[in-house]
């Protein structure tokens, strides 16, 4: 359990890091440390001989003399001291070693730094030789202070000293470490590991309320804080979401009950439509036609609002259509709608909010031979919507006039839907093709922008705003075109 925790847990991993790091950053700190605490040792015992030299000179009694020598030597473990006179070695103490290894150091020269690799040569040698340290002398007419000790000493007070400092850098590194794991785990840890237990609670229970304590926005302006914040709005923003999928799969129900009976009603109406339809009328044969056609549509309408509540694509049938023809029966019928009165003349005439009626130019200007490659129905849904919310924005305009141009691009037809109406609000434009946000139309589903562009889209085509202004608005649409 304890090596699991220091292997999964974040807290576990920081704390043994950091032991390590303070470990490393002390063996770069005691390199440098172990050359200096060697100099200094050769330097005090150069400056104790110096000291024991002006001694024994000073003592006329030799056995006073010897006495003192017998106990420096114990206490410091140098083996010889001398006095360098003319170019000769005078002994004060000690003797020489036969046949050893010498190594020179002279302290008269200054360093600012020791060498590091007689720092390592001594720590690591075999500790069979000696070494020669040459200092300042302290006696006038002596040229140099000459004192030899054995490496082995020397490396003894090295491993010493360096036991010391692990044991102190051990301590220190514990204790940093436990400081630093404290404050982290205070700052950091926790905070994560809170979010952590949210995040799964979240998981297992996405659709539960938020309480007034977990939902408090935090005040921390770090990254944290900014962590915190961000996944308590997607809490929010996901909650919403399932809140109104379930919406939608009450719509989804209810549409159902509905197309279930708005289709027996629609029965009776397409059983008088056929039987106009078949009349010898021509001019009643045209109008049972074109009710049978409503009626199909009314219901292919309802169908494909309970398709978008329970996000079922619709399928295209793809063939070769003449556009024009489909573009003018979409305006008359979308004209139609509002007509207060039948005129022979090319405007229309659309109802006014102040009762008094205002005619409507509508021009098709795309070519008659062109074709495209789409579903008709879909199609002609798309060009009605637009016609129809083009009509519904007009009715306080002026001089409304409606017009559909056709340009070639690539292998796309590229229709411009062009009004005179007032324009699109700006607040309105950032939601214009999303579900179930109407527009100025308060009586609207929010449903006809967004479903022309599904339809727009699966024929492999596309539907946007092109420009809107006090001046009218464009819708481009484009589909693709019919191989020839």
């Amino acid at each position: 359990m304890f090596e699991n925790f220091f292997i999964t847990r974040l807290s576990g991993k920081l704390l043994v890091l950091t032991i390590i790091f303070v470990m490393v950053a002390e063996l770069l700190i005691f390199i440098p440390s172990a050359a200096i605490y060697r100099q200094t040792w050769l330097m005090e015992r150069a400056k104790s001989a110096g000291l024991l030299t002006l001694a024994i000179e000073g003592v006329p009694n030799y056995e006073g003399g010897e006495m003192l020598s017998r106990r420096y030597m114990q206490d410091t473990d140098v083996s010889m001291v001398a006095q360098k006179r003319g170019g000769m070695s005078q002994l004060v103490l000690g003797m020489p070693p036969g046949d050893a290894k010498i190594i020179t150091v002279d302290l008269r020269t200054k360093r600012r730094l020791p060498l590091f690799r007689d720092s390592f040569r001594d720590f690591f040698g075999d500790g069979q030789a000696y070494i020669r340290i040459l200092s300042a002398p302290t006696v006038e007419g002596v040229e140099a202070l000459e004192v030899l000790v054995p490496q082995h000493a020397l490396q003894q007070a090295m491993f010493d000293y360096s036991r010391r400092i692990l044991l102190w850098s051990l301590a220190i590194s514990i204790l940093t470490g436990l400081m630093i794991y404290a404050a982290l785990s205070l700052i950091i840890v926790k905070p994560i590991r809170k979010l952590a237990q949210g995040l799964a609670r979240f998981r297992q229970e996405p659709r539960k309320r938020i309480s007034p304590n977990t939902g408090k926005i935090s005040a921390r302006k770090d990254e944290i804080g900014q962590l915190e914040r961000e996944f308590t709005d997607m809490k929010t923003g996901v909650r919403a979401a399932f809140k109104q999928q379930e919406r939608l799969a009450t719509l989804g129900m209810a549409m159902a009950k509905i197309n279930h009976d708005l289709r027996n009603v629609l029965t009776s109406a397409q059983l008088i439509s056929d039987r106009l339809a078949s009349d010898p009328d021509d001019r009643i044969k045209g109008m049972g036609a074109r009710l049978v056609r409503a009626v199909e549509r009314g219901v292919k309408l309802c169908e494909a609002t309970l398709s978008f509540s329970q996000s079922v694509e619709e399928k295209p049938e793809l063939r070769p259509v003449r556009i024009a023809t489909l573009i003018g029966e979409a305006a008359g019928d979308a004209l139609a709608e509002y007509t207060t009165m039948p005129t022979k003349t090319p405007s229309k005439i659309v109802k006014s909010t102040r009762g008094q009626p205002k005619r409507v130019k509508f021009k098709n200007a795309v070519d008659t031979n062109l074709t495209v490659m789409v579903d008709p129905d879909h199609t002609y849904r798309i060009f009605h919507n637009l016609f129809r919310n083009a009509l519904e924005a007009m009715q306080e305009t002026e001089a409304p006039a409606l017009r559909v141009d056709a340009d070639i691009v690539d292998d796309k037809a590229c229709f411009n839907i062009s009004d005179t109406g007032p324009g699109i609000a700006v607040n309105i434009q950032k939601n214009l093709f999303k579900a179930f946000t109407t527009g100025a139309n308060k009586g609207g589903t929010g449903l006809g922008l967004t479903i022309s562009r599904e339809l727009a889209r699966a024929q492999g085509g596309n539907l946007v705003l092109q420009s809107t202004s006090a001046a009218g608005t464009i819708f481009a649409l484009s589909l693709p075109l019919a191989q020839s």
